[in-house]
């Protein structure tokens, strides 16, 4: 049995590439923090989604790209909103010069994709789309398993993942 995320290696890949070399001036929070969250929350999103009958590779690449709004303009607020734009060029970018011979990203995956991230911050708001509600799943997890204070909308969304 092989999990397919051929897709999903390639963006990671770029990212890290992409992200090492950023410094943590003017950051809310140290790019350290920001490639380490990166990876795993990309990780346990393919998990949950194993387990929730998602596509793996679609939620593990929403939860690589989540906070690419944050890393971008070095801010935590509205980081969800401002990753659209941010979201639109990778996808372009990876669809144009990163894929090789890999699948394209299609335009409904696009948009999975791109709702999932720039509706995660709503913790308390309750989207009948899965991969919104898994992505919000995986953020709380990954902040309360780096010993982050968990609180708010991340208690439910904690609740959801230990009840799997």
């Amino acid at each position: 049995m092989k999990l397919e995320v051929r897709r999903l290696n390639r963006i990671l890949s770029y990212l890290f590439e992409e992200t090492r070399a950023l410094s943590d001036d003017d950051r809310e929070l140290p790019m350290k923090w920001s490639m380490m969250h990166m990876y795993t929350s990309s990780q346990l999103g393919t998990l949950i989604a194993l387990k929730q009958g998602l596509s793996p590779e679609l939620l593990g690449i929403i939860a690589a790209l989540h906070d690419i709004g944050a890393i971008k303009t070095k801010k935590r607020e509205n980081h969800a909103r401002n990753a659209s734009k941010y979201v639109h060029e990778l996808i372009s970018l990876y669809n144009t010069t990163l894929r090789g011979n890999l699948p394209l990203i299609t335009k409904e995956e696009q948009s999975i994709i791109h709702d999932a991230i720039v509706n995660h911050s709503d913790k308390d708001i309750v989207s009948k789309d899965p991969y919104i509600e898994a992505m919000k799943d995986v953020d709380s997890l990954d902040r309360y398993l780096h010993g982050i204070n968990t609180k708010g909308g991340h208690i439910t969304h904690l609740n959801n993942m230990m009840s799997l």
